[in-house]
This record gives structure tokens, sequence and C-alpha cells, in this order.
């Protein structure tokens, strides 16, 4: 565990009334820390015993901070906004993609999800333990379906995974991208029964899945490894199906989204975060920085999977900070009534504590009317 510290530092020194001050706080070695407005009345610094005196002052930005608000997902990802009630009412699902996984042998790795970790509820494609898993469940009862045939690391594979709800009957598909001889040995499918009621609404995801505190927020673990061209489709698909099924995504009648990764790269390597979809309903987001324009799987269109181009793919980069080293940002609107004079916001983890200053400065007085020069008459 990191040693005890807090640091701060605001983005301006001077202030007026009706502005914003925002301060920067490094805090290690504490899950939390406390911050308080105080007004400096008297200051006096001498180097044995330097002296404060303050008086605070009720403000917004009187708080505790927990680490867990801005340390909730460690990696990139890719949300869906208003995608929650995108299977409501669906008979089914389909999920697939392209993948090339760095870390198989992590645990709990979205690739293409709809799924609550915090209720074990929804539907997702996982790997976890170097196994495709099939995740559905409606918070009473749960399917959790895996292949046999563990993954190799660095390899792409095409992966899919289906469910009926009329049934409750499963299935999860995948098979290497190489040559069509050794995809037709090397893919696996697995099915797996058990009946729920619905899927219930949860947010679309992209490498990684969903969970609900205080509203939706990425879970910690997501997919290690790169994705290309996810699709999401409102209908179960038998398992016999499932080979195969990227290159005839498109034309699937009750596609609800498709993602093309090569949507959106600039040739000056400044690609947007906003990618569409081929239907236009759901565009998904980057978060946190994902590696853009990454080269796809090209050799196998003569296996009949039909990538999209070079550049389609995106890489999730693992970018984990240290824990108990954590960075927050806050902002303090300077209320009209607030006295001119000098002012500090402390900061306090445990039994440390320092103190950010700034100066509040008057108000800015109109021009009186009545004493600007009139004009002579003549």
């Amino acid at each position: 565990m990191s040693s005890l510290e807090i640091h701060g530092q605001a983005d301006r020194f001077n202030v007026g009334p009706l502005e914003d001050i925002s301060f920067t706080v490094v805090c290690g070695g504490s899950s939390s820390f406390q911050t308080q407005l105080f007004r400096i009345e008297k200051y006096r610094n001498e180097a044995a015993t330097p002296f404060i005196e303050t008086v605070p002052v009720t403000s917004t930005i009187d708080t505790t901070t927990e680490r867990a608000v801005h340390a909730t997902c460690l990696r990139p990802f890719l949300e869906v906004p208003d995608s929650a009630s995108a299977l409501t009412g669906a008979p089914g699902v389909t999920v697939g993609a392209l993948i090339r996984p760095d870390d198989p042998e992590a645990s709990l790795q979205g690739v293409v999800t709809a799924w609550d970790t915090s209720s074990s509820s929804g539907v997702g494609l996982f790997l976890q333990k170097r196994k495709l898993t099939l995740l559905v469940g409606d918070r009473r009862a749960t399917l959790e379906l895996s292949l046999p045939e563990e993954l190799r690391p660095a390899l792409w594979y095409e992966v899919a995974a289906s469910y009926d709800l009329t049934s409750g009957l499963g299935a999860v598909f995948m098979r290497p991208c190489t040559s069509t001889r050794e995809e037709r040995r090397g893919s696996q499918t697995t099915t797996g029964h058990r009946r729920l009621e619905q899927l219930p609404p949860v947010p679309m995801m992209i490498g990684t899945s969903v969970k609900y505190v205080s509203g939706w927020m990425a879970a910690e673990e997501s997919f290690k490894g790169t994705i290309e061209s996810p699709y999401v489709i409102a209908k179960s698909t038998p398992a016999t199906d499932l080979w195969g099924l990227h290159a005839r995504r498109l034309q699937a009648p009750d596609l609800v989204a498709a993602w093309d990764f090569s949507e959106g790269l600039s040739e000056g390597g400044i690609h947007i975060d906003q990618l569409p979809d081929v239907i236009g309903s759901f565009p998904a987001h980057c978060v946190n920085a994902p590696m853009r324009a990454v080269p796809g799987h090209r050799s196998c269109i003569a296996g009949g999977i039909g990538t999209t181009p070079e550049s389609g793919a995106i890489h999730l980069l693992d970018r984990r900070p240290d824990p108990e080293r954590w960075k927050s940002r806050m902002v303090l609107p300077v209320p009209q009534t607030l006295q001119a004079g000098f002012y500090a916001v402390r900061l306090k983890a445990s039994t440390v504590e320092e103190f950010v200053p700034f100066v509040v400065s008057p108000a800015t007085e109109p021009d009186d009317p009545l004493q600007q020069t009139q004009p002579e008459s003549h």
C-alpha cells in the first residue's frame, strides 16, 4: 500500500463572483478524502511556527470524495448510450464479433454484452479462463454455457452466441480464422437449456459489461485484446447456423446494431470517439481512449467471413493506474455573496491535510451614469 499523501492544485489563483475555480486532487494511501472551504483571516509565515487563522465557509465543495466513484473502470471500452431497452420484448438474441485475445486466461472479459454484473442479469458473450462463455440471466436464474475448447492468445476467432426465450435454448460458437479446412476442424459449438421469463433492460457494451451503482457504469473487468465488427441481433439463431454468421450479419432482418470500426478514421491520426452503427440507432462511444485504426483480420475472406477494411479493428490496451494513488477533480462555483478576500480549500485524508489557497476579487461595480461627464450645452 502506498504511503498516505494528498496534494491539490487550483486552475487559477484569482476568481471573481459567479465564476468557477477547479481543483485537481491527488490522493494516495486512502480510499477517500474530505474537502472544506475556509476564509483566511490571519497568516504569518515563520519558519519555526507558521500560523494561519481560518473561518469555515459553507459551500458546495464541502464533501467527502470516495475513490470508488473515480476508479470504477480501469480499461478502455465502448459504451452504447440509450441502449438499455434495445432488446426489450425480443424473443431472443444473437451476438457476435471477430476477436484476437491477448490474455485469454483473465476472467469475465466482455466481448459484446448487455449484462449487469451486479444482479447477474441480461445477456453477454464473455471470454473467461480461456473459455468462450454465454451468460444469460433474469435475476432469478442464470444460464452459463462455455465451450470446452480453450482459446489461444494472438489468434483471430469468429465468435457468436445465441439464446431463445421461448425454448430456453442457448448456444455458443467459435472458429479459428485460418484456412477453411482448419476452420471446419477447429470450430466448436455447444448448447444448453434454461427457461427465463424475459431479458431485463441493460445497456449494450463492447469490450466490457456494466454494473448498477446509483446509475449504470462499466464493470472493472473488460476484454484484453482486439475486437472487430461486433453485432447484436434481436432474435435467436439455430446453433447449426452460427458458423459463418458474421458474413451474413448485415442481412439479418432483426439486426439491432452492427459497428464498423473503420468509420471515423482520420489520415492525420486524430479519430473521432463516436462510432455509428450500420442501422443508425445505436452509435458506440469510445471511453478511456482505446487504440483506433488497428489492422483487422483480412486473411479470412476466403473462408467466408468478409471482414471490414484493413484498419477496421479496435485494440483495448491495458492502462491500469496505481489503485492506491488516484486523481479527482472538483469545481467550486463562487457565489455572488461571497466576500472578497483570501480563501483556501482544505484537503484532508485521514491524518494528513493540505490547504490550496486562492483569492476572491471584489465584484466589478457598474458605471454610475450620474457621474459620467455631461456634454456642455451652448
